[in-house]
């Protein structure tokens, strides 16, 4: 009986020393685990967060770029500085663009700047405070320690239990379960150790171990509802609130903002191609790859559903084309620009609409997206409100809900077995969680994100109306006492303007300076109903007709003789002779072979100087009418003259081909009249290679080159300006003559006015500031077989004309008055 019982006692002894031993190892195997598995716990935080940094440090740089490329289409390529502004309608459609533009971009780097700065302070917070690796404690260590002498505390039946007989049997007061959880075959379970058959040591360890024993392995959900899913997703998942709106919105806003980028500027080529450079074809190249690029977008960051109303955006880019052509027509056509006006009204409505839709498509939906609880995409759970119609365009990831399929999360299984609770805690409800994810709304509701991209569109549809409403204004107002809200671009404010100046004696309203004139200029006949407060006590005179123009030039010619002695001898009475009163054929012999086509007059001298179309020319002295015949040097070659002009640097020669010739000097030496070619571009006047017909003036007064232009067939005169490598029209005014009736032109030596000569003879003088004109010859048809080829004003003020011979015979004729 002893030596039974010594070896059952060693038996059970030997059982219990291998148990205790197993037990510290599985402790240690178990705690080694839970710190490997808290390392990819602190990698998931990293880069879950990564994702979020790196995403709005792309975008923010994105953004940066195109606040650069939008402030050099809005400062160094602002349109109307050189050249007549485009109309208002289309600098409003650019404009709003562009302020839009500025928004989204400003937008997009505060959001980035949010987001990203507090997923990284999220992210540093959870892997200093809450994922932690799960040290033991010497408390811990020491509770998983066993000594040898314990076994003494066993009941004496478990120290002298007879192998292959049960621990214990099920009875009142017994605690058992144990090990009933293992996923084992029936026949294997059978040979287990489960239930009540348990060891006694293995039951008081199980009573220990679950008393604060792994006391460093604490719960870090914020919330008591807790998901399947390990608590550090949980946890992140619910911080990820913080700053989720944020990044989507900052994806929302790029999409946003470039779409106004690329409205904008095809709205500015609109105006630079046609208003500026007039160049409708070119323009409708920029057109075509910025309609089909803004197509492009919409189909990559708008998934498709419903009604694709926003493709209609990009369309409003042809009907302003169109309608800015419609503006830049040759001739005036009110059929036309009504067109302009419908397709202007076109555009504008498509943009309110085209934002009404993107109101719609960026704000959160009520339902969760498709993409919701998918793995290997865009994922986030379907309780948090986002624009579905980006939702393969956002990107964004969020932690999962649930453990995947052959997971273990060994951290939550011991402090589950520390609660004494199951191995897997059970999933929150939907409230929870509902509940949890509007704490970072506002009190609207919603989002601050998204309140911003709301009210950012709101102001752009405000605007887009109020240009709607701006633009019916401007069309009822034309052509009334009030056609615009602003005098035009270049006028002084309305205190120094002087359009609201008393009328110039003669005239019956004041003149607007550049139209034209009072009699031809667009304002004719307007302000006379609506006068100015400063002109209410001013009584004007009748308009002069015609006839009474041509009886005070008439006056004036008489006088004009009195008035050269005066100004030559200081009285009449000193004169020795006077000039003939009637204009009257003088003889002059030309040289051989000579045939003069144009006529230029001296700015400080009685001499006139007469050229050929080939270079050769004649001096002209008044009134002994000296001929001396001279020859230009450098203009072969470059096509016919066609006008010269003199002043007191030397002569001004254009030819056909639009070159400009400078000869230096007060007069020929030798018969030679040296010139040069000057750098630069050619006056416009050769089209297609076609030799010009029309007439030209040059003049260089006050040290600016300009000329005018007068082609065959047309009652305008295009004045162009002379610039360091182009010329630049700067105003088109109607010639004083009938169409068809101009043959010559020439500047005065101020260049203040022009001189227009007609088929009849007759010349007439238009002020370059105002448009005026008045006759300083009648027409003469004493000159039969002649036609008449120039005029010019001699140092004095007398009128010398050129007539041309139209028979082999005769001789061209040189007339003074």
């Amino acid at each position: 009986a002893g030596g039974a019982g010594a070896g059952l006692f060693s038996y059970n002894r030997g059982n219990y020393m291998f148990d205790q031993k197993m037990h510290y190892t599985r402790f240690q195997a178990g705690l080694n685990m839970a710190i490997a598995q808290t390392g990819i716990y602190k990698q998931d935080i990293a880069q879950l967060t990564a994702l979020t940094v790196t995403r709005m440090d792309c975008f923010h740089g994105i953004a940066a770029m195109g606040l650069t490329i939008l402030t050099a289409i809005y400062c160094p390529g602002k349109l109307g500085f050189h050249v007549p502004p485009p109309p208002g309608w289309l600098m409003g459609l650019m404009m709003v663009n562009v302020a839009g533009c500025y928004m989204f971009l400003g937008l997009t780097l505060w959001y980035c700047m949010h987001a990203a700065m507090r997923a990284d302070t999220a992210a540093t917070h959870m892997l200093t405070r809450f994922v932690r690796l799960p040290i033991p404690s010497q408390g811990m260590l020491d509770k998983a320690r066993k000594f040898l002498s314990s076994y003494e505390e066993q009941p004496l039946s478990e120290v002298l239990r007879v192998p292959f007989t049960r621990h214990q049997k099920p009875a009142k007061g017994r605690n058992g379960g144990y090990n009933e959880a293992m996923d084992i075959d029936d026949a294997a379970k059978g040979r287990s150790r489960h239930g009540y058959d348990v060891p006694a040591w293995y039951r008081k360890e199980k009573a220990v171990d679950n008393v604060s024993t792994i006391d460093t392995i604490e719960s870090m959900m914020p919330l008591a509802a807790r998901g399947s899913a390990p608590e550090h997703f949980e946890a992140y998942r619910e911080i990820q609130m913080e700053w989720m709106p944020y990044d989507v919105y900052a994806r929302v806003c790029i999409f946003l903002a470039f779409m106004h980028l690329t409205h904008c500027w095809a709205y500015h080529q609109i105006g630079h191609l046609i208003q500026e450079v007039r160049a409708p074809f070119a323009c409708s190249i920029v057109m075509l790859p910025m309609f089909v690029l803004q197509q492009v977008i919409l189909t990559l960051d708008i998934a498709p559903g419903g009604v694709p109303i926003q493709r209609l955006g990009p369309c409003s880019l042809w009907f302003a084309y169109f309608a800015a052509i419609c503006e830049s027509v040759r001739w005036y056509n009110p059929q036309v620009q009504a067109v302009g006006f419908v397709l202007v009204y076109c555009a504008y409505a498509i943009h309110i609409i085209y934002t009404l839709q993107l109101l719609r498509l960026c704000a959160p939906s009520k339902e969760a997206p498709s993409a919701v609880d998918c793995a290997g995409a865009a994922w986030w759970p379907g309780e948090w409100r986002l624009p579905s119609a980006f939702s393969h365009a956002l990107w964004f990831l969020a932690p999962p809900k649930e453990l995947e399929p052959g997971l273990e999360d060994i951290c939550a299984e011991l402090r589950a077995e520390q609660r004494g609770g199951p191995t897997v805690a059970g999933g929150s409800t939907e409230s929870d969680k509902r509940q949890d994810v509007h704490r970072a709304l506002g009190k609207q509701g919603e989002s601050p994100a998204w309140f911003g991209v709301k009210v950012g569109l709101s102001s752009l549809l405000i605007a887009w109306m109020f240009l709607t409403f701006g633009f019916t204004i401007e069309i009822m107002n034309q052509g009334t006492a009030h056609p615009s809200l602003l005098s035009a671009p270049g006028m002084p404010n309305n205190a120094r303007d002087p359009r609201y100046r008393p009328a110039r004696p003669g005239n019956a309203e004041p003149t607007e300076v550049g139209t034209g004139g009072v009699a031809a200029g667009p304002a004719k006949g307007v302000h006379m109903g609506k006068l100015h407060r400063r002109l209410s006590g001013v009584e004007f005179a009748t308009t002069p007709t015609t006839e009474m123009r041509r009886d005070i030039a008439n006056k004036l010619r008489e006088f004009m003789p009195q008035l050269q002695e005066v100004a030559r001898f200081g009285t009449l009475e000193s004169a020795s002779a006077t000039l003939p009163m009637a204009p009257a054929a003088t003889e002059v012999q030309w040289p051989a072979m000579f045939e003069p086509q144009l006529l230029t007059c001296s700015a400080h001298a009685e001499i006139a100087v007469a050229l050929s179309r080939h270079g050769r020319g004649a001096l002209v002295s008044t009134p002994a009418m000296d001929v001396e015949a001279f020859v230009l040097q450098g203009v072969a070659g470059h096509g016919a003259i066609v006008a010269a002009s003199w002043d007191t640097q030397g002569l001004m020669i254009v030819t056909s081909m639009g070159n400009l010739f400078e000869c230096a000097g007060a007069a020929p030496k030798a018969g030679k009249w040296a010139c040069k070619l000057l750098a630069g571009a050619k006056l416009p006047i050769a089209v297609a290679g076609q030799l010009f017909k029309g007439s030209v003036a040059v003049s260089r007064a006050a040290g600016e080159v300009q000329a005018a232009v007068l082609f065959n067939g047309e009652d305008t005169v295009t004045i162009f300006g002379r610039s360091a490598s182009s010329w630049l029209p700067h105003a088109e005014v109607r010639t004083p003559v009938a169409k068809a009736a101009t043959v010559a032109a020439a500047f005065s030596a101020s260049g203040s006015s022009l001189l227009v000569a007609s088929v009849d003879g007759s010349v007439a003088e238009m002020q370059m500031a105002d448009g005026q004109h008045s006759e300083l010859a009648s027409a003469n048809a004493g000159h039969k077989g002649h036609a008449w080829a120039g005029a010019c004003r001699l140092a004095s003020g007398a009128l010398a004309r050129l007539a041309v011979s139209l028979e082999a015979e005769a001789a061209a004729k040189f007339i003074l008055g």
